[in-house]
């Protein structure tokens, strides 16, 4: 099998899983449902905000339904939320509204595998969670070097 119909089929199917209707909704509940998700949310906010000295600019790839965006935009960040569900994209702007942050946030569909709108450095901090791992196979290699192209080095 060929590496085109592979990277295809693998994107195919995180669109297909990811684009469930119900997946935004269900997806921001994870911190009232897994043990695991609050441990891990709660130390990653912690880490993200004790590295914001002179970050202004962020990009979320893989963004969901906007966990860690939303926070970023309340301390002042710029945020571009990057995702492939529709749905996720749908909760993440429901949510950035109600937090008072949806001027803070850009939002943009797209798959990983295909970073080329954005120019080398555009960003001060890029943040990816398990999507380039999770969800890019056989591709996270290049998803990883695109994601370290765009960020700017301080």
């Amino acid at each position: 099998m060929s590496k085109n119909i592979i990277k295809d089929y693998s994107r195919k199917i995180s669109e297909r899983m990811w684009n469930l209707p119900e997946k935004g909704e269900l997806e921001s509940h994870r911190e009232e449902t897994y043990i695991d998700d609050i441990i891990q949310n709660s130390h990653i906010e912690r880490k993200l905000l004790d590295n914001l000295e002179g970050i202004n600019t962020v990009f979320d790839a893989g963004a969901g339904c906007g966990r860690f965006l939303i926070l970023l935009a309340k301390h002042g960040c710029k945020v571009t939320h990057f995702d492939i569900s529709q749905p996720m994209i749908d909760k993440a702007k429901e949510l950035a509204e109600q937090a008072g942050v949806i001027d803070k946030i850009t939002f943009a569909k797209g798959a990983l595998e295909d970073l080329s709108d954005y120019t080398n450095k555009s960003f001060d901090m890029v943040v990816s969670f398990d999507a380039p791992i999770s969800y890019t196979y056989p591709n996270q290699e290049h998803v990883i070097g695109e994601l370290v192209r765009i960020k700017n080095v301080l």
